[in-house]
């Protein structure tokens, strides 16, 4: 088992320090513990699917790409049960509960990858998911006792992690909130783009022009400091700036 002086040292570098980069973290983590891989995602949760707000990962891009192209987050049982859910997610005891998923974990197999590990849930607004997953490095048998061990440490890691991230994002969302707020208009083609309303139609309901519609998306994108109207639209609910209709 790891050392717990390794744990308490890492421990104070999430207490101290105000920002731990995604890649230090990952690579701490994995120099204390037995850890694979680890994957961190928090994203805004509309019916169409995930908007993805920040993902990290320490996997090769083979496998992810692999895992988008076959469409697996349709029936990732980890996913489906992280969304909503409080508890730490263990990998086999999803793919027992989810017998349709066994393609996924086929795949997986195929690209070298351990099948063993945890999704931690994180906690988060309405409407959203975060997650850290954690891929076992060690033989089957001995992950349940390893992770019986450590399900805590990675817990309270996890935690300070995010709310790293968040916190950060609070800085700058608060800075750009001085010179960059959105106009009256703004906020009315992106509540529409969140009804999912095409360009065309909030022209008509608001009595404008398309070309106009766009202007104000492309005005908002830009103050919001996203590179696509799906982003615009998760950040404004995130900050309250637009309610979905």
């Amino acid at each position: 088992m790891t050392d717990q002086q390794a744990f308490f040292d890492l421990l104070d570098i999430m207490e101290n320090e105000k920002l731990v980069e995604p890649t230090r973290f990952f690579d701490l983590m994995r120099g204390t513990f037995s850890i694979a891989n680890l994957l961190y995602l928090d994203a805004d949760v509309f019916p169409a699917g995930l908007a993805i707000h920040r993902l990290h990962h320490t996997l090769g891009a083979n496998s992810l790409r692999a895992y988008m192209d076959a469409g697996f987050q349709r029936i990732d049982p980890v996913l489906k049960m992280a969304i909503g859910g409080v508890r730490p997610v263990d990998w086999a005891t999803a793919r027992k509960l989810h017998p349709e998923s066994e393609p996924l974990f086929a795949t997986a197999a195929d690209l070298g990858h351990k099948l063993d590990g945890v999704t931690l849930p994180l906690p988060t607004p309405t409407r959203r998911l975060a997650f850290l997953a954690i891929q076992a490095d060690m033989p089957t048998e001995e992950w349940p006792a390893y992770k019986r061990c450590h399900l805590r440490d990675f817990q309270i890691l996890a935690n300070l992690f995010h709310a790293s991230l968040l916190e950060n994002d609070n800085r700058i969302q608060l800075s750009d909130h001085c010179g960059k707020s959105l106009t009256h208009r703004e906020t009315e083609v992106l509540s529409w783009a969140a009804a999912g309303k095409s360009y065309w139609e909030i022209g008509t309901i608001l009595g404008i022009s398309e070309r106009t519609v766009r202007f104000f998306m492309t005005n908002a994108r830009r103050k919001l400091n996203v590179v696509s109207n799906s982003q615009a639209v998760a950040q404004a609910v995130r900050r309250d700036l637009i309610s979905t209709l």
